[in-house]
């Protein structure tokens, strides 16, 4: 997960092309320092120096301010994740059914 800033009037830009970007999972525009939060999948902690050269050229006006590493994930969309990143279960998303059910009753 990496924390950024970029001025405001570059900000459409540098999410455009950070949403191009393989390795990036969602990124967000938000208020505060960090007005960019950017969560990314790496194969390896060797490719982090890599992936922030590769977004330091294609996005000019973006500074990464921070980050945060997770080495492991042990559930993903609902689905348990063994050490190989392989689903062994499932966790029933139940915030996004009841959503569901809350848009349809305000039809």
């Amino acid at each position: 997960m990496y924390f950024a800033s970029a001025p405001a009037r570059y900000l459409r830009e540098a999410t455009r092309v950070l949403a191009g970007m393989r390795e990036v999972r969602s990124c967000s525009i938000t208020a505060g320092p960090h007005n960019v939060v950017i969560d990314v999948w790496l194969r390896a902690m060797s490719d982090v120096h890599g992936f922030e050269a590769h977004v330091a050229r294609q996005v000019p006006h973006l500074a990464i301010d921070d980050r945060s590493v997770v080495l492991r994930t042990v559930k993903h969309m609902g689905r348990l994740l063994d050490r190989d990143g392989r689903c062994v279960g499932v966790v029933p998303l139940r915030q996004v059914q009841e959503t569901r059910r809350v848009a349809d009753d305000e039809d």
